[in-house]
């Protein structure tokens, strides 16, 4: 006697349908996949477990407006004069502020601000960006865009040339000092300090020095009696440290920034 399929089994599926479904799985297994390959640096906090840790702060972005020209009419001499000026103003295209998160670790927010595109490109180079990724804690005095640029015209482009990464990374090892110290504990290290001065220890070795100005009670950062520069950015909290920008170029004590490169 032959036997009937029940009435309760599946029928079978159409190429069309198997096509579907494996498509499907595909795109599971490819998923499970990519957020297994997700790295997260050792140095992010969790914000599940770290009271208050998600907090952000706007960091500045003023390249695009310092690097602004204005551009010519596209219709010269002819209609009115709105023809004859296109919207093209540094209100029309300015740079935005990006975000800095606190529960991110530096290299992140590095990587993120327009500002510090120069600096991080150069501890790219050095081989300094992934020590920023590690738990720390660092305390970084980051150099914007405008310090960077200037200083590599000064030197006909020597900050760029692979035959300096050593004293780049020199450089840059200075700007980066070991502990954290956000602005309120700086500030009152500073003003305990016997003649309101401090040094920090720092990757390059040779000790940063921290002060006020007397006559804007400004903090200071740098040498004493060579290149310094005032804070601009005042200690975004960090999950392996703390960022600050600098207004200006930062060099280790003994060095000066090099003369205005002569014309071929």
């Amino acid at each position: 006697m032959r036997s009937h399929p029940s009435r309760h089994a599946s029928p079978p599926l159409s190429p069309q349908q198997w096509h579907g479904r494996l498509t499907r799985h595909r795109l599971a297994l490819a998923g499970v996949a990519l957020l297994g390959g997700c790295a997260q640096s050792p140095a992010r906090q969790d914000t599940y477990t770290t009271p208050l840790s998600t907090c952000a702060y706007m960091m500045p972005t003023v390249s695009g407006t310092r690097t602004y020209t204005h551009g010519g009419s596209s219709t010269p001499g002819q209609g009115t004069p709105q023809h004859n000026n296109p919207v093209d103003s540094v209100v029309a295209y300015g740079n935005p502020q990006t975000a800095a998160f606190c529960d991110r670790p530096l290299s992140d927010t590095l990587r993120s601000s327009i500002e510090l595109a120069d600096y991080t490109h150069l501890l790219d180079s050095t081989g300094l960006f992934s020590t920023l990724q590690q738990a720390g804690p660092y305390t970084v005095f980051a150099l914007p865009n405008s310090a960077l640029e200037n200083q590599n015209a000064r030197t006909g482009g020597q900050l760029l040339d692979p035959a300096n990464t050593r004293a780049v990374r020199s450089m840059l090892g200075y700007t980066i000092v070991t502990g954290k110290w956000p602005h309120k504990a700086l500030r009152e290290a500073v003003n305990a300090a016997p003649g309101h001065s401090l040094s920090l220890p720092t990757l390059n070795g040779q000790p940063l020095s921290v002060w006020l100005d007397p006559q804007t009670d400004q903090i200071m950062v740098g040498s004493p009696h060579g290149v310094s520069s005032q804070l601009w950015v005042m200690g975004i909290p960090q999950a392996n440290g703390v960022l600050y920008f600098t207004r200006s170029l930062l060099l280790p004590p003994g060095a000066q920034p090099a003369a205005p490169a002569s014309a071929p």
